[in-house]
């Protein structure tokens, strides 16, 4: 009989699912890198003018580390801090030693850590980009590497293979 089912208070699906949810215990809250952008972006000392590029490099950074498996040990803190190194360093804002340092000092990391991830990031971005300028000039061997060399930006999305 479904009686006593309709006895029951109408809620809408979604909160149905919460409590489903709640009585399993199941914790559906994730933190990601982007989390901790705006973090450790207001403790750097860096122009306000700058903010919103490095902001968007960092992004395609995190969005760059989703697509390797190799970031899948990382904890989001650390991917979003090495993201924030390399947009740094990539727009040649900062030397990357005492950037290195103050992001350790920030987060709370160990400095070689940060420097590997850093590194690692940074590698897969010229990867991603090398194998796109391999693309065009097989779809399209009339542009010079030059022309190429312009179209390719780590901000462009179009960049990064999923």
């Amino acid at each position: 009989c479904l009686w006593p089912f309709f006895s029951l208070p109408r809620l809408p699906l979604q909160e149905w699912e919460l409590v489903v949810l709640g009585k399993l215990k199941w914790n559906l809250a994730a933190v990601t890198p982007h989390d901790f952008i705006e973090h450790i972006l207001r403790k750097l000392p860096l122009p306000k003018d700058k903010l919103l590029l490095i902001r968007k490099h960092a992004q395609t950074f995190i969005a760059l580390c989703a697509t390797d498996f190799n970031f899948a040990m990382y904890p989001p803190s650390m991917i979003a801090t090495g993201s924030v190194g390399a947009a740094i360093c990539g727009l040649q804002l900062d030397d990357g030693d005492r950037l290195t340092d103050l992001l350790a000092k920030i987060t709370n990391t160990d400095v070689d850590c940060l420097k590997a991830c850093q590194e690692q990031i940074e590698a897969v971005l010229v990867n991603s980009l090398r194998q796109v300028r391999q693309q065009q000039q097989q779809s399209n061997p009339s542009k010079t590497v030059d022309e190429l060399d312009q179209a390719s930006t780590p901000t462009d999305v179009r960049d990064i293979n999923l």
